[in-house]
């Protein structure tokens, strides 16, 4: 099975900057749609990483020299957040 390796990472720290830019802007939205197109948006600006793994392996660690460091994902979700928070795509 592939598995983009640079998702897994993203989709592990994706509730921490959530938390954090709530923490300043406490209205923005986290339902499924708008969690769904900020992963989008930032998976698309960052490099895939696929790695080969059995059929229903977990992952219970990310290694993010793997995928570039923790701080370059970090990097190109907050930006995401905000193109979603400016246009989401449902009625708030």
């Amino acid at each position: 099975m592939l598995k983009n390796y640079v998702e897994v990472a993203v989709a592990e720290v994706f509730d921490d900057v959530l938390a954090e830019i709530r923490k300043r802007k406490p209205d923005l939205c986290g339902c499924e749609r708008c969690r769904e197109d900020v992963m989008a948006i930032a998976l698309n600006r960052l490099p895939p990483k696929y790695i080969a793994t059995d059929k229903g392996e977990i992952f219970t660690s990310v290694d993010f020299s793997r995928v570039g460091g923790k701080a370059e994902i970090i990097a190109n979700l907050i930006p995401a957040f905000e193109l979603v928070d400016k246009r989401p795509r449902h009625v708030r």
